[in-house]
């Protein structure tokens, strides 16, 4: 029988249980383990929902300037007389997305001169400028949202213009002296098509003292399609601008006309202007005859069988809007043919011309018709005038 040592085997039984605590968890530090892990769950949880959520408001923030700026574009490529026309606000809905996105479009009719925040009516006939402002609005978790965007439109009737277009007092400088400058027009006097159209490009100078740091000069005018501005460029008191002739439209009759262009001097009062004449269109200016000495107007005397002018017939004919380096001839029937009779004319207005006698005149009938017309070479405008000249047997 051995014996042990008091207390001996409650001291092993210690070192036992404390050695199980050294090497596990107690149930108390599992529940705080899944504490922590649940607390740092529900923040992710939530941080990743927000993020879900900025994300979504982001995304309708992007759908809702693409909604602006497609109205927007839908204005800049209209007319920009249709443009004029829409003044005032209208107001659409687009669902996209599951949301509904609610446009205002406001557009407004402007002086060129005006800021974006401000719009006064243009006087009658002058330049003008579209302010179109476009905002959208929607509904997002509970919350209104609005983008707004605005633009400033310019008239596209100057888009044909190669020169770049620009705002009244848009160029910067100012007029150090008061002194009125001189435009000049290169030509100066052109002569129209009858669409209107000129017959060469106009090239427009302003010769301008007393004007200091001033990168351009606007240029303005009105023809038949409206008032038009481009930019005249250049520096050191000389700015120009070439205008396609594609830019300028001004139907006249024979007695002509003029468009005025006016340069505004930025900073000054003077304002230049100086008008291209517009060379009427050409014409005859009474009847044309056809007569024979001794006889009548417009009776011609043939001899028997033949059918020939027994007597120089003499063809007369005036117009206007012509030089006598231009045009004019007058076509008749001969025998079974047509021949044709130039007229001469030393100042442009009184034109001639002699059939001999023995010309031969129409086959048959007691009448022959003459057609006159003139051709302007410049820019080959024609006009023509018939008449009928009685044959006497």
């Amino acid at each position: 029988m051995s014996i042990r040592p008091f207390g001996w085997g409650k001291l092993r039984q210690n070192r036992t249980i404390q050695g199980r605590d050294d090497t596990g968890m107690s149930l108390i530090e599992v529940i705080a383990s899944i504490a922590v892990i649940t607390i740092g769950l529900f923040a992710l949880l939530s941080e990743l929902a927000s993020n879900v959520k900025q994300q979504s408001l982001e995304k309708s923030q992007a759908t809702a300037l693409h909604v602006a700026n497609g109205s927007l574009e839908s204005a800049r490529n209209m007319s920009y007389g249709s443009l004029t026309d829409l003044a005032g606000t209208s107001t659409t809905t687009t669902p996209l997305n599951g949301l509904t996105y609610t446009t205002t479009r406001t557009v407004q009719v402007c002086s060129p001169t005006d800021s974006p925040n401000t719009c006064t009516p243009p006087a009658g006939g002058a330049v003008s400028t579209v302010h179109a402002t476009v905002q959208v609005r929607w509904s997002f978790a509970g919350r209104e949202h609005s983008v707004q965007i605005a633009r400033s439109i310019s008239d596209k009737s100057m888009l044909s213009v190669t020169s770049a277009n620009s705002p009244l007092g848009s160029c910067g400088g100012r007029g150090t002296t008061l002194v009125i400058g001189s435009l000049s027009l290169s030509p100066s006097a052109v002569s129209v098509s009858s669409a209107g159209q000129p017959s060469s490009a106009v090239t427009v100078t302003l010769t301008e003292t007393g004007l200091s740091n001033a990168s351009c000069v606007p240029l303005t005018w009105s023809d038949d399609n409206g008032p038009h501005q481009v930019t005249m460029t250049g520096g050191s008191g000389t700015f120009n601008v070439k205008i396609p002739a594609t830019s300028i439209k001004k139907v006249v009759t024979s007695s002509g006309g003029s468009i005025p262009f006016t340069a505004t001097v930025p900073g000054s009062q003077a304002v230049p202007s100086k008008s291209l004449t517009i060379i009427g269109a050409p014409a005859f200016t009474g009847n044309c005859s056809v007569s024979v000495a001794g006889l009548g107007l417009n009776i011609i005397s043939l001899m028997l069988l033949t059918r020939n002018t027994l007597l120089p017939a003499g063809l007369t004919c005036t117009t206007v809007n012509l030089a006598s380096t231009d045009s004019v001839v007058a076509t008749y029937q001969s025998g079974t043919g047509t021949r044709t009779a130039t007229l001469t004319s030393t100042n442009g207005t009184t034109w001639t011309a002699t059939l001999p006698s023995g010309t031969p005149m129409k086959s048959s009938g007691t009448s022959e018709g003459f057609t006159f017309q003139l051709t302007r070479a410049s820019d080959n405008a024609t006009a023509s005038q018939s008449l009928t000249a009685t044959l006497l047997l």
